[in-house]
This record gives structure tokens, C-alpha cells and sequence, in this order.
């Protein structure tokens, strides 16, 4: 399988422009991460035609692909031919300042806390599975606490909850770009026996500060915290860039570590600490008042976010995981966050076997079965949710109703989960947890047999459309156009190309862009302008204007999908200094203007003016080749 990871990671980086478009790829349980320099360059199509791929997000310059559980071993393909860019911490380039609403805050906000606890959810899942295992130990052999091996199992199963702060030190160190041992030296510090100890003693004897360097620090532990990390981190992270700067660098080897760590020492435990301790109470004390008022209706709530604004915020569901590891390291169960998972991730796997059992597409089955297999044995529903539901619709209804129906009946039932993973059938025993809770235990498998029942039900009534996977190619690949681009039609004519603008013809290998150097989107070539004015290349019809006014794609009637490209990377200009003259569904002829630009604004910027324009389909022909004279480019079908 080697060598099908390594030509799937292939596709996609060229999909995402190259590895010179890459300035971060990380990964979750189920997604590729990546942070690209410029989302023009996305070919998103082609991405989602690599065999594998189940589906694709693109929010701004952060993507998403899609692959279910191969993702250990693609993101270990797509290591190798990065480099360094894999588990870099970055955001990309950084783009002009543009008016952001308070959803725009909210959503990055979720993508921070999304980034930073991902990579600690393999830790959590095994620290579930081991809590089913004490479990089975309890309840059908009569071990308890007393045995030492299961006393070690269940330090095992609870570390990850009390050292936390270390894991997500590291991984908000990662984030915010500073130094990851410091980061995690600083969460040790908070969790150091001698520590807890202190805080201990003194609360009991009522008091509630002690003095550090002559300031006020609140005595409290932190194990299981992860806000009061996040902030310090960041707080960190801008220190850190200020002591590269101020420290020379003959003395910053050793004397910038020190001085971080001790500066670090003071804000943590006299603001970031208490900050986020006070963020986090007034959270909980939130989600309790959500719980005392409409007990029944908070997990419902959770699962209608999820099946709505969630379906356009992929993974941001990781950033609510803080609520569940509180909860279990406080309180000793979840009923939140664990009880919405187990709602949204087995109906996906009942959903998945039904279509299954009822679909007479053979592709389609090959698909379904092991969706089902994946979201009820795994936990993972994304090959559901985006192989089936999304490109069915009515699955996705399914999926909707039955969850949230089951989140009611969860709330009603006070529903608890003892440990964190509790959300596929494998780990079913966690409802029962150590204590023997055969009442909750036993409301868990009345859910499932209630998710099983109606999953079916409405499958069968509500039906589904499954012609879409008999419609496939030679390499298996869905045909019909996707909402959003062009109709992947066969070319029908002859196409000829004049330039883009008035200037130096640039060949396709002088182009300063390795995108389109190398033709990955397609066969093209470029125009050092000598004026601002932008024409078309061909007569057509404009099918895409981007939103920063960098790019018009136009199809023409013998079905060539053109890309007019203004400027190398001039997608960070946000709009600034161009101009566009024409709208999706336009009628345009070759020569006439469509586009400007200004010349100072990008060169102040530091932007490349070369215009490009590129054959998308190119491929779909018989030949493209260049000449001289007024058409530069002629495509042969």
C-alpha cells in the first residue's frame, strides 16, 4: 500500500498547488490540515478526484482534505515529500486587513482550539479503550483496585486527563510558533507535587493566595486544565518574538530560555492562570445553567449545531473536546460533548448499512459497508457523512432527524459517558463505567436499538438517489459536475488564444510560478504587461469572477475552461488596486477588457504583475501548442 499513499499524497499536494503553496500540513483522526499560501492555486477538483479523497473543505487559506481513517498513513506519504512543513506551526501569509464579523472571530477562535486538540485526541481514544478494558475486568472477573494490574491500567487510563496541560502546552507551543519544551517545563511546573501539595495545605486552612515575587498568585491546581495553557502559550509566543529581538545573539542561546521561562512563571500564575481559570468557570457555570433549565434539550442543542453550522466548519468539534476532559476529570463522566458524538457517529453507521442493504448500485455498496463497519466499530463517520450523505442528500436528512430525535431521548435519560471515546459500539461498555451503572447502561443500548430502528425506517421511506455512483470513469470517480465548477464536458471545437494584455509574451517554463511553470493547472502562458487593462483571451461566457478579483475563469462554447490569472500571489492584495468589468454569466469576445490592475499598488507590494492565462482542461485535448502571431496558444481536439 506504500507505494497507492505515496502517489495519493502526489495528487494532492499537486492539487494544492505544489509543496511551494504549502506553509503548514498537520492532521486530526480523520482529515489532512493544511495552510496554503494561495487558495487560487487550489485545484479543487482534481484534489477531490484522487482516489481516496472522501471529501474537501477550503475556508480562506486553511483546507481540509477529507480520508477517513488512512490518514495515519497518507500524512506519513504526504511527511515525506514536505519536509519540514509537516507539524509546522504557521497560518500562512499573511493577508491585508479586511472588516471581520463576530462570527468571523467565533469561527477562528474554534479553528485555534480545533488545531491545538487535535493531535491529543489519540490519547484520549486510548485512554477510553483502556477504561473499557477495566471495565470488562470489573464487571466479568471481579477485579478491582486492589489488584495491582488493574491500578496500573487505570493510571494509565486517567494520565492523559491529569497532565493535560503538558500535552496541550506542547501542541499550543506548536500552534503559536515558540518553544515547545519551555512550553511543557511551564505546564509541569503547574502540576509539580510540591505544588499541589502547597495549594492543598494552605486552602484547607483557609487561605486562598500566597505571594510570588511580591504579587498576589491564586493557590489552585491544574490538572486537566487546558484554557489557562492556551493563553500562557500565546501570551508566550509574543514574548518569545520580543527576546529574539532584544536579546544579542551572542548571549540568546542561554540567557533567552531562562528569562522566558521566569517571565512566563509570573504572568501564568498571576493573570493568564486565574484569567483562564475565570473563562472557564464562567463556561461551565454556562453549560450547567443550560442543564438545570432544559436538561433535555442542552446534548439536542449541541447535535443541531453540529448537523448544521458544523457541516460548513469541519473539525471544529474538537474545540469543544476541554468540556469533556473537565468533565471526566472532575466530575468522573460526560454528559455532553461524548453523548453528542455518540448520536452523530453510530446513526452515520446504521444510516451507512441500511443504504447498504437496500441500494442495488454494487459501487455504492463497496462504498456503504465499510462506512458502516468504520463509524460503528471506529468512531469515524466522515466516509458516511461525506461518501454517502453529502452526495445524496436524503441520507443527510436521515442523518439529521434521527440525531437529534436521539439527543432528546438522551437528555431526558440523563445520559453519561465514564470516560472519553464513548461514541462507537466497541466502547458501549463505558456507559456502564467501573462503578457497575446498569441503569444508564442500559438507556445507552435502548439508543441504540433506537438509532438501529429508525436509521432503517427512514432510509426505506425517505429513499435515497444512488444513480450518482453507477456515473463514474475509468478510475471510479463520481461524473457529474460538481456545484461550484465548470461541466467536465468534452471540448467540441478548436480553441485559439490572444493575449491577455498588451506586453512581453512569457513561455510557460519562464513563468515565475511553479504551479504553472509546470502546467498543474493546465497548459499556459504569460504576459509582462505594459498596462494596467486586462482582456480576454477567447470569447465565451465568464463562469467565475474570484472574490479578491484576481482571477476570471471563462468557458467558451466549444467547452475550453480558461484562467485568467492577474499577478504571481496576488491573491494576499485582497482586492486591493484591481478592478473587475464582468460578472458570472457574462458574454465576453477575445480583446475585450474584463479586468485592471495598478501597477504601483503591486509593486509596492512586492506582487509580480505577470498575467497568465492557462487551458484548464488542457488535457481533454489533442494537442495545445504555441506560436507567433496574434493567437499565441491553439488548443486541437
Amino acid at each position: 500500500m506504500a507505494s497507492d499513499y505515496k502517489a495519493m499524497a502526489t495528487s494532492i499536494i499537486q492539487g494544492l498547488g505544489g509543496t511551494g503553496n504549502l506553509t503548514n500540513v498537520t492532521h486530526c483522526a480523520t482529515r489532512l490540515r493544511v495552510v496554503v499560501k494561495d487558495p487560487a492555486k487550489i485545484d479543487q477538483a482534481a484534489v477531490k478526484k484522487v482516489d481516496g479523497v472522501l471529501g474537501l473543505e477550503v475556508a480562506g487559506n486553511q483546507v481540509q482534505v477529507i480520508v477517513g481513517q488512512v490518514i495515519e498513513d497518507l500524512y506519513l506519504a504526504v511527511e515525506k515529500q514536505v519536509g519540514s512543513l509537516a507539524g509546522k506551526a504557521g497560518g500562512g501569509v499573511a493577508s491585508p486587513d479586511k472588516p471581520k464579523k463576530p462570527l468571523d472571530y467565533v469561527a477562528g477562535f474554534m479553528s485555534m482550539l480545533a488545531s491545538i486538540m487535535s493531535p491529543v485526541i489519540p490519547g484520549l481514544v486510548a485512554a477510553g479503550f483502556l477504561a473499557t478494558i477495566l471495565t470488562i475486568m470489573s464487571v466479568f472477573f471481579g477485579i478491582d483496585s486492589s489488584n495491582s494490574t488493574y491500578a496500573i491500567l487505570y493510571n494509565f487510563s486517567q494520565a492523559v486527563f491529569y497532565f493535560m496541560p503538558v500535552f496541550v502546552a506542547y501542541t499550543s507551543a506548536q500552534r503559536f510558533n515558540t518553544e515547545p519544551v519551555l512550553a511543557m517545563l511551564l505546564a509541569c511546573a503547574l502540576l509539580y507535587p510540591d505544588w499541589v501539595t502547597m495549594v492543598n495545605t494552605l486552602t484547607a486552612e483557609g487561605q486562598e493566595f500566597v505571594s510570588y515575587f511580591g504579587l498576589p498568585v491564586t493557590l489552585t491546581t491544574y490538572n486537566g486544565a487546558v484554557v489557562q495553557i492556551i493563553l500562557s502559550v500565546w501570551v508566550m509566543s509574543k514574548i518569545d518574538m520580543f527576546l529574539k529581538r532584544a536579546i544579542p545573539e551572542v548571549v540568546r542561546h542561554f540567557l533567552k530560555p531562562f528569562l522566558l521561562l521566569l517571565v512566563m512563571s509570573v504572568i501564568t500564575l498571576t493573570v493568564t492562570g486565574p484569567l483562564g481559570a475565570l473563562i472557564t468557570d464562567y463556561f461551565t457555570a454556562f453549560i450547567n445553567w443550560i442543564s438545570e433549565v432544559a436538561p433535555w434539550f442542552t446534548v439536542a442543542a449541541m447535535v443541531i449545531f453540529f448537523t448544521t453550522v458544523g457541516v460548513v466548519l469541519p473539525g471544529f468539534h474538537m474545540a469543544l473536546v476541554p468540556i469533556a476532559t473537565a468533565n471526566i476529570a472532575t466530575i468522573g463522566y460526560d454528559n455532553l460533548l461524548n453523548i453528542a458524538f455518540f448520536c452523530c457517529t453510530i446513526t452515520p453507521g446504521f444510516i451507512a448499512l441500511a443504504v447498504a442493504l437496500k441500494t442495488k448500485s454494487n459501487n455504492l455498496r463497496q462504498i456503504a459497508f465499510p462506512a458502516a463497519l468504520s463509524a460503528l466499530f471506529g468512531g469515524i463517520s466522515e466516509p458516511t457523512t461525506y461518501g454517502i450523505s453529502y452526495k445524496m442528500v436524503r441520507p443527510y436528512y436521515v442523518h439529521t432527524i434521527v440525531a437529534i430525535a436521539t439527543a432528546l431521548l438522551a437528555g431526558i435519560m440523563q445520559l453519561k459517558c465514564y470516560a472519553f471515546g464513548g461514541y462507537s459500539l466497541t466502547n458501549i461498555l463505558l456507559y456502564m463505567g467501573p462503578d457497575r451503572d446498569m441503569a444508564n447502561f442500559t438507556n445507552a443500548l435502548i439508543l441504540v436499538a433506537f438509532m438501529a430502528v429508525a436509521s432503517f425506517v427512514l432510509t426505506w421511506v425517505i429513499g435515497f438517489d444512488d444513480s450518482i455512483y453507477d456515473e463514474e470513469d475509468e478510475d471510479g470517480n463520481p461524473l457529474p459536475e460538481s456545484e461550484g465548477e465548470p461541466a467536465k464536458k468534452a471540448p467540441t471545437a478548436n480553441e485559439s488564444f490572444v493575449l491577455p494584455a498588451q506586453g512581453e509574451y512569457i513561455a510557460q517554463a519562464d513563468i515565475a510560478d511553479n504551479v504553472f511553470a509546470q502546467g498543474i493547472l493546465g497548459p499556459c502562458f504569460g504576459v509582462k504587461p505594459t498596462d494596467g487593462d486586462v482582456v480576454s483571451p477567447v470569447a465565451g461566457s465568464v463562469y467565475a469572477v474570484a472574490g479578491t478579483k484576481h482571477a476570471v475563469t471563462i468557458v467558451t462554447d466549444g467547452g475550453a475552461e480558461v484562467l485568467v490569472h492577474i499577478g504571481i500571489d496576488s491573491v494576499k492584495l485582497d482586492g486591493a488596486g484591481l478592478e473587475t468589468f464582468v460578472q458570472k454569466g457574462d458574454r465576453v469576445i477575445a480583446g475585450q477588457r474584463i479586468a485592471s490592475f495598478d501597477k504601483d499598488v503591486f509593486e509596492k507590494a512586492g506582487v509580480d504583475t505577470t498575467i497568465v492565462c492557462s487551458l484548464i482542461n488542457g488535457k481533454d485535448y489533442a494537442s495545445v501548442a504555441f506560436q507567433q502571431g496574434d493567437a499565441v496558444m491553439i488548443a486541437t481536439v
